[in-house]
């Protein structure tokens, strides 16, 4: 065969390597694209004070008995188009506090915690979609309220979040969202874990969250440990119980490399 012939040959075989390629791909989408979802719940609720309810649908392409793939909210007003939130990072965190839990308006929901900015008939509602249970993973956070024409907005996202707290503001004009940013590694079987910080953020009305240094400081000092700046940071440790700073001390790495050994009662090995 010539030279010429062979590279003829090999064009056309990499076309249609290139054409049975894109088959599939499309073939995948379409696949993907027609998965059914399940709803996990479904929840109506006025939530914007408009004297209609809303209706929450939480829904995902898992099976019924394995609700923790639901990953795509969606909310339907009585007039207008539907909005769809979806997860972006899979798996939202769950929500283990039972003060978060009394808080909620529809303590009947399971994985949607509704929470009011004040005891105020009108007060601003907020929405935090909640994870299906314990995961290998922290779940990512998302809080979502209705605008002053009641169409849902997202005031807030963060990829990893452990919610601690939810605190209306004292003049009713929002909520104050308290938690950390992760799991904390075990330093030792107890009294010792990598440096996780309290992060406060405020949300007013319908606007983003702000993070606030000097709230997250004080509820560190005051509910965890010494204040080694607003990061997680595993080149600390905050060694003692993680109740407070009169407790709890952090170290840098190789300080607690040498004070480990010496307390081996306070700091057993895992």
């Amino acid at each position: 065969m010539s030279r010429a012939r062979q590279l003829l040959a090999v064009g056309i075989g990499c076309a249609l390597a290139l054409v049975s390629r894109s088959k599939d791909r499309i073939a995948s989408a379409q696949q993907t694209h027609t998965t059914p979802l399940k709803v996990v719940e479904r929840v109506s609720f006025d939530w914007n004070h408009l004297g209609t309810l809303t209706t929450f649908t939480l829904s995902g392409p898992t099976a019924a008995d394995d609700p923790s793939g639901a990953n795509r909210l969606v909310i339907k007003q009585k007039q207008g188009p539907s909005r769809i939130f979806r997860n972006r990072d899979d798996v939202w965190s769950t929500i283990t506090s039972p003060g978060l839990k009394r808080q909620n308006l529809v303590p009947s929901s399971k994985r949607m915690l509704f929470i009011a900015a004040g005891e105020n008939p009108d007060a601003q509602i907020y929405l935090i979609p909640v994870g299906a249970g314990p995961s290998c993973c922290v779940g990512s956070l998302d809080v979502l309220t209705a605008g002053q024409d009641g169409t849902p907005h997202s005031v807030f996202h963060s990829e990893q979040h452990l919610l601690e707290a939810v605190v209306p503001l004292t003049d009713g004009s929002g909520i104050e969202l308290i938690g950390q940013q992760s799991d904390s590694e075990a330093r030792a079987l107890i009294n010792a874990q990598s440096y996780d910080p309290y992060r406060v953020y405020v949300i007013t009305g319908a606007q983003v969250a702000k993070y606030n240094l000097k709230l997250s400081k004080t509820y560190t000092v005051a509910h965890y440990c010494e204040w080694q700046g607003p990061q997680y940071n595993e080149r600390f440790v905050a060694v003692g119980k993680p109740t407070g700073a009169r407790q709890c001390h952090t170290m840098s790495e190789a300080a607690f490399e040498r004070y480990r050994p010496l307390h081996p009662e306070q700091l057993p090995e895992p």
